[in-house]
């Protein structure tokens, strides 16, 4: 055999030395970034607990009249909708397609808004849509928002959106 100019041994003779020092290096780099390191404060901001401030999501009136209960629970947002009357000091009714009335229940903080809702206003509508059952109609009733001989108009909605904001988008036509 011919030999190719190496020895035993001579291949990892500095092996040794050489780890030990990386070792040296890698632990005095690691000791000294703790030393430089400094505390660092986390703030933990914490999800919208309050139905207000969550994200509504826009729905069409197209969208919204074709199945109501399709957006059951959930904060929506409905533009353009036509005030077609009161109901009480708390509800009105909005019109959509085809020719199909709605019910909507204010909170208490957006009545006390005072908002000017005549027939044929342009509203947007922040809420959440609920299905209508006899026990909400009497709560309506027994808490002021609509008047008991109101209460068979509210019986005959199979749903209800109650709003968190109204704005009015458009004064009513003269």
């Amino acid at each position: 055999m011919v030999p190719f100019g190496f020895r035993k041994g001579e291949a990892g003779a500095g092996t040794v030395p050489l780890m030990i020092l990386a070792f040296v290096v890698a632990g005095a780099f690691f000791t000294w970034l703790y030393f430089q390191a400094s505390p660092v404060e986390v703030l933990v901001i914490e999800g919208p607990g309050d139905e207000e401030q969550q994200v509504a999501r826009i729905i069409t009136i197209e969208v919204f009249a074709d199945d109501p209960m399709a957006q059951a629970g959930l904060h929506i947002q409905v533009h353009t909708l036509g005030v077609q009357s009161r109901v009480g000091s708390g509800a009105f009714f909005v019109g959509l397609p085809p020719a199909t009335n709605y019910l909507v229940r204010m909170l208490p903080e957006v009545v006390a808004d005072s908002l000017d809702l005549a027939t044929n206003t342009t509203v947007s509508v922040t809420g959440t849509v609920y299905a209508m059952t006899d026990s909400v109609a009497d709560s309506w009733v027994a808490s002021g928002v609509i008047a008991e001989s109101d209460r068979v108009l509210a019986i005959f909605a199979e749903s209800f959106l109650e709003a968190r904001a109204v704005r009015v988008t458009a004064p009513p036509q003269p």
